[in-house]
């Protein structure tokens, strides 16, 4: 049966290359994919496992030479010189779907109701705004051991809506894990590894350029990046729980449809798993009436995987509904230029599906201060109210603009924060460097440094270059008469032996034809000498898409002529 199953998936989803590689190829990669998914290996499986496939271990070293010239696996250079082999990012969708019966669905969509176990809380992309905001007007300073204060922690603990229960499961290792509770580790950790925050002397600063070029995206493009770095950093690093996570984006129903889980054994790592997912604001956990194992996504997970660097089309901003009292109620739709800005003038009361803000005169002032113009706030509030500005919170924002005149403010303090967080110039030319690739704003890359302990087995290693040649070289080939791989022929017994010992040295299949009957062989060893008999996998069917194999013992009375069956582009 084939490994490739079309399925109701979006179009984005590129087969094209998937169906040019040849059924060696797909087997190959099939394997390998089902094996370590994206996670790094030095060598391939032995040939027994190949035999399984149908394949040669030759076959298998050919296919796999050609899909690294094809970009289906890359490699980088250890500092001492060994080599690891991987499936890029870009592949996983596609393969995800192809190899979907070789790996086992285990998302299903459901026909019967679901109970939410485990709500979704609010979306960690302005939760990392609401973050980045209040550390931009309250700092983050650290102790001399280079840890912030206990006291600030608490402070952290309080201004979140996420929990350390939402992470406990993911036994996550990061450093000074005994001061910091897990949520708050991971909330700066994103920072960190987003690039959006630098550790300074003295303290956490922002890095300006990185905050604006951030403050760009749509918050769909902001998800796919915080989800991306929450795989690479948080998710368990075992291939079988990244093919669940990718089954859970590629494989699940559109949002706020509720899929199946059907992998028993994993289970609770996949709980572990969507309990953070539910924690970052992606969906909800929940249980049939058996009690089995669900999950909604809140957002479109196709939104959440690799997609290149397309553009996302922009929704017209939404904005929010300004009362008299001061408060102003946000819907989830406002996009994150209006939270930014809300940040800076006002006072975040609650967090929910509608979050509270209340504007208050020491965050105007503070606003002012930080370089927004009386006018710039005024011309926000009417262009985002929804429903209009009440007259008297714009008589109040017009007499606290007036008292800049005389309060004292620390503008100097601000801008010395604002030149320190910026960083210095040499500074900014590596992070252009660092982060424009194509003309493509890039936040994360293998250098960010956080807080977390990740296996990132591409962190400081160099990428191989080397010029991959499809043809595979059999040693000594040039040595053996081109009758034993280009003719059917009947060989004397003793011949017949050498020619099944070559086969096994090159893991080269072997054909045998008995009565115009015809059967394909992968030897695997010769016993005896003048009455010897040959063992290995017999292929019972060839087909394109599969290979039936069974193991056997045959003499060489089985058989009336052979050959060798050498890989089509083998140097001979």
């Amino acid at each position: 049966m084939s490994s490739f199953e079309p399925l109701d998936e979006p179009e984005v989803v590129n087969f094209d290359s998937w169906s040019k590689l040849t059924s060696m190829e797909q087997k190959v990669l099939g394997a390998i994919f089902h094996k370590h998914a994206g996670q790094p290996f030095t060598s391939l499986p032995p040939r027994e496992q190949w035999a399984i496939e149908g394949l040669s271990g030759a076959e298998a070293k050919t296919s796999f030479a050609s899909l690294r010239q094809q970009g289906w696996i890359e490699s980088v250079h250890k500092s001492w010189g060994e080599r690891l082999f991987y499936i890029p990012a870009s592949r996983m969708e596609t393969l995800t779907i192809a190899c979907v019966q070789r790996v086992g669905r285990a998302v299903e969509q459901m026909t019967m109701r679901a109970y939410v176990v485990q709500e979704g809380k609010p979306d960690i992309a302005a939760e990392l705004i609401h973050l980045i905001a209040w550390i931009g007007r309250e700092g983050l300073p650290l102790t001399g051991k280079g840890t912030i204060h206990k006291k600030t922690v608490q402070k952290l603990c309080a201004i979140t809506v996420l929990s350390a229960a939402d992470f406990e499961g993911l036994g996550i290792r990061y450093e000074y894990s005994d001061l910091y509770p897990v949520h708050v580790a991971i909330l700066l950790d994103l920072l960190l590894s987003l690039n959006l925050v630098q550790k300074a002397e003295g303290g956490i600063r922002i890095i300006d350029r990185q905050l604006q070029e951030w403050l760009k995206l749509s918050w769909q493009q902001m998800y796919r990046e915080i989800y991306q770095a929450c795989v690479e950093r948080y998710g368990p690093a075992e291939p079988a729980l990244q093919h669940f996570r990718y089954q859970l984006a590629v494989l699940a129903p559109e949002k706020n449809v509720w899929c199946r889980i059907v992998n028993s054994k994993l289970e609770p790592k996949i709980r572990d798993w969507l309990n953070a997912l539910a924690g970052w604001g992606y969906g909800e956990v929940g249980e049939d009436p058996s009690g089995e194992l669900a999950f909604r996504w809140q957002i479109d997970p196709q939104s959440l995987l690799y997609r290149g660097h397309e553009t996302v089309s922009e929704m017209e901003p939404c904005g929010f509904y300004v009362q008299p009292d001061f408060e102003m109620l946000v819907p989830p739709e406002a996009g994150p230029g209006v939270i930014w800005l809300l940040e800076q003038c006002a006072e975040r009361v609650t967090r929910d599906r509608m979050t509270i803000y209340r504007m208050t005169k020491e965050r105007v002032i503070s606003a002012i201060a930080k370089g927004h113009a009386l006018h710039e706030l005024m011309g926000f509030l009417n262009q985002y109210a929804l429903t209009g500005v009440p007259e008297n919170v714009s008589s109040a924002l017009a007499d606290w603009g007036k008292e800049t005149d005389i309060t004292p403010l620390t503008v100097d303090h601000y801008m010395e924060v604002r030149e320190a967080s910026t960083g210095s110039t040499e500074d900014q030319k590596t992070l252009e460097k660092d982060v424009l690739t194509g003309g493509v704003y890039s936040f994360r890359t293998p250098d960010n440094q956080g807080l977390v302990i990740v296996p990132a087995f591409l962190h400081g290693m160099e990428r191989d270059h080397t010029v991959i040649d499809k043809a595979f070289s059999l040693l000594g080939v040039e040595e053996i008469p081109e009758t034993w791989y280009r003719e059917w022929r009947r060989y004397h017994s003793s011949t017949a032996r050498q020619i099944a010992a070559k086969a096994i040295e090159w893991q080269t299949k072997l054909g045998i034809q008995q009565n115009h009957c015809t059967q394909y062989l992968i030897p695997h060893q010769v016993e005896g000498h003048e009455k010897w008999t040959l063992s290995g996998w017999c292929i019972l069917d060839s087909s394109e898409s599969s290979s039936e194999t069974e193991w056997r013992t045959f003499s060489p009375s089985d058989w009336d002529t052979m050959r060798l069956i050498l890989p089509d582009d083998v140097i001979t």
